[in-house]
């Protein structure tokens, strides 16, 4: 599974303007909210920050993978985005979070949830990616990044 298979160019966003951990996953939701018009954001928030109340999903080195089961959906949904200012996510590292991947997964695909989480690692864990993610100028460059191989 490739990430370009599940993301798709409308839910890249590469100047995030949240200041706080709720409002960066409102602002993160919002895209895949429009493409999938079965979603409602205030239920995609509410389910976000119930698992983040859990446990902070900063993996560390800057990045955060926030993600929820949302029973309105039949497959992967992923937005990522990337904040230049960085937010506080409770990062195991402490550093600030400047790279996100957003999942929402159906309740019954955890084997799908999965595999994309374990890939989402393997990239974000690669200092060269996490260069190539800062070094791009716009959500398109940012795709394109993200798309590759």
């Amino acid at each position: 599974m490739n990430i370009s298979e599940i993301l798709s160019r409308d839910a890249v966003l590469a100047e995030l303007t949240a200041e706080t951990k709720t409002e960066l996953l409102a602002e993160l939701a919002a895209p895949l909210v429009v493409l999938h018009p079965e979603l409602r954001s205030v239920d995609v928030v509410s389910i976000l920050c119930e698992r983040e109340e859990l446990g902070s999903t900063a993996v560390g080195e800057g990045v955060a993978i926030p993600h929820g089961k949302v029973p309105a959906l039949s497959h992967l949904a992923l937005a990522v985005g990337r904040s230049q200012a960085g937010i506080d996510f409770s990062a195991p590292d402490h550093q600030l979070c400047h790279l996100f991947f957003l999942i929402l997964a159906p309740e019954n695909g955890a084997g799908q949830h999965l595999r994309l989480l374990a890939q989402i690692l393997r990239r974000a864990k690669d200092p060269v990616f996490r260069e190539e993610v800062s070094l791009a100028d716009n959500a398109a460059q940012l795709w394109q990044v993200l798309a590759a191989p």
